[in-house]
């Protein structure tokens, strides 16, 4: 995977795409076994397998390769890559751009501003149980089809839908970045915590309940507040209709009132929680992992592609035990980690490996700020 070389640095907005010579394949563990695995195949990979192939290409006298650039990486870029992954600058580099500083800001006071007039707007005068003038015909035509009905189910139903689908990148930036969360803990994180968390394939009441179990409770909040958001276009679209007021003897627009009071409820615990989307500096990653190319930037030399543990796992499950099993004595060899590893190159990387080997010593974990 020589082809990866220094992507794990590379800026954030770049979009590392894989080799043709890497194919998406499936496989069956065995002839009994019904169980399928997915993975990523090298085509022409070497038989003796990557570190003889990498030593037969240095002792020829052929460079890395950039992928990028599509040119030799020169002593230069070497040195170059070997400093970017000890730079908080690099490690803390990306984020996505909803959730960036000013943009979080704008968010929370966006919807503290917009909940609050809404607030005062509806209860102010009693506008919400005494009604309000149209402003448009209530006539219905001979098809059923009212104006003013149509309007203000559309324009709350419209709202409520912005606001639904502004939750959803949010829900999946953190249910994707919680194993990455976990790994950046300087003590590690075992492999349920981290290599076999599966948020994004999860339901959304799965993936509530799950992170909610596991300890991970901005990803259970969040989760559910986009699973609650749902709710809002199909309830605001609904509370105000057109009614007559037969004191006044007037067609007036209000709103059911039991529906409102909870349409109200939702508003406030929808807005409120954008202060909780504020992502610490353990959830930044030095570039995008949209991408299968982003996600092997940051295994493509550690030690874990040639581990015991994953060479002809029987089923899922034998392979989910290998994963949580200590193969040593050693505690830190159980638990994984994201941070600066030595790669079977022999250079320094930056990305996931085992916290702690006992040929490379243990895994240096970033905790500087980005200043």
């Amino acid at each position: 995977m020589s082809d990866f070389y220094g992507s794990e640095a590379r800026a954030g907005n770049t979009a590392i795409a894989l080799p043709k010579k890497y194919t998406l394949r499936y496989w069956i563990a065995g002839k009994r076994s019904s169980e399928i695995f997915h993975g990523i195949q090298q085509l022409q990979a070497p038989i003796h397998g990557f570190r003889g192939n990498r030593e037969s290409n240095e002792k020829s006298g052929q460079l890395n390769f950039d992928l990028e650039s599509q040119h030799p990486l020169t002593a230069s870029s070497l040195n170059s890559v070997q400093e970017d992954v000890h730079s908080p600058c690099i490690r803390y580099r990306w984020l996505p751009w909803f959730l960036k500083d000013s943009f979080v800001v704008a968010w929370i006071v966006i919807a503290v501003v917009l909940m609050l007039a809404f607030v005062i707007i509806s209860f102010v005068n009693n506008a919400t149980r005494k009604g309000f003038m149209p402003k448009l015909t209530t006539t219905k035509t001979p098809q059923g089809f009212s104006p003013a009905d149509f309007l203000y189910s559309l324009v709350p139903c419209l709202i409520g839908m912005m606001i639904f689908l502004a939750w959803q990148p949010i829900d999946m930036y953190f249910r994707a970045l919680q194993p990455f969360a976990n790994l950046s803990s300087t003590r590690g994180s075992a492999a349920d915590g981290s290599l076999l968390l599966d948020y994004t394939a999860c339901l959304p009441v799965e993936v509530t309940i799950k992170a909610a179990l596991a300890g991970h409770y901005k990803v259970a909040w969040i989760s559910f507040i986009s699973l609650l958001s749902a709710t809002l276009p199909v309830l605001s679209g609904g509370v105000f209709t057109a009614q007559y007021f037969i004191p006044r003897q007037e067609v007036r627009v209000a709103a059911d009132m039991s529906g409102f009071y909870a349409l109200v409820v939702l508003v406030v615990i929808c807005s409120l929680s954008f202060v909780m989307i504020w992502p610490r500096q353990k959830r930044r990653l030095p570039h995008d992992i949209r991408t299968l190319g982003q996600i092997l930037s940051f295994v493509y030399e550690s030690r874990l592609l040639y581990d015991a543990v994953f060479w002809q796992p029987r089923s899922k499950t034998d392979l989910v035990t290998r994963l949580l099993g200590t193969l040593t004595g050693d505690q830190g060899s159980s638990r994984y980690a994201f941070g600066v590893y030595r790669g079977r190159d022999g250079r320094e990387h930056l990305g996931i490996d085992r916290l702690r080997r006992p040929e490379s010593g243990e895994m240096f974990i970033a905790t500087g700020s980005l200043e």
